[in-house]
């Protein structure tokens, strides 16, 4: 697998756990580097990471970039994404997902000195991450979002989504105790240690 992406991407990480989880060897292009962006914008009309070449399948997407490493190469340990959890899990992955996407944008409009009050939307955006996180406190059962203790693409999307708001410093997450225990619980996988941003 030829990956592109950087390794301070949330949605590159989750693609990168799940290589190291399940034993798949990936080749990194660093798309910070001019070189790796140009090859990014040659490749994919969306411009955007992350974006693999698997064999002779392009996908520039993470949701499909994951569906297709499962169906290819099974779950591992991993929770399988499909049961009569599938709709929970979908719903908890696109609310976790929609909150990512928000602080992502209030993140680079502070760095360009927009705050959130700025302008109604930007308000919203800041209510919305607050509401979503507070229904994944609800969802959550001790450090996972199902019974059976394993690590699915909820949990994925959760670690991914919270150590990347800690690292930007985007809301002090960690100092909620729901969600410092999470991190801290998830935090000692070797993977995510591997992945951690820099």
């Amino acid at each position: 697998m030829k990956l592109y992406g950087s390794i301070t991407s949330p949605y590159v990480r989750r693609i990168r756990f799940l290589c190291l989880e399940l034993g798949i060897p990936f080749t990194l292009v660093d798309t910070m580097t001019e070189t790796g962006q140009k090859e990014l914008r040659e490749k994919n009309p969306l411009w955007k990471v992350p974006y693999a070449e698997i064999d002779d399948v392009k996908i520039w997407d993470s949701h499909t970039i994951t569906d297709y490493i499962f169906e290819t190469k099974g779950f591992g340990n991993l929770r399988s994404k499909t049961g009569s959890h599938h709709y929970r899990e979908t719903n908890i992955q696109t609310a976790i997902d929609q909150a990512l996407d928000n602080a992502i944008l209030l993140f680079y409009l502070n760095k360009e000195g927009i705050k959130p009050d700025a302008a109604p939307y930007l308000t919203k955006n800041a209510l919305r991450i607050s509401s979503i996180l507070d229904y994944i406190k609800r969802e959550l059962n001790g450090h996972f979002f199902f019974t059976d203790g394993k690590t699915g693409l909820s949990e994925m999307a959760l670690f991914t989504a919270l150590d990347w708001i800690r690292f930007r410093s985007v809301l002090p997450v960690e100092e909620d105790s729901v969600f410092a225990s999470f991190l801290n619980f998830h935090g000692q996988n070797k993977s995510w240690k591997e992945t951690a941003p820099k």
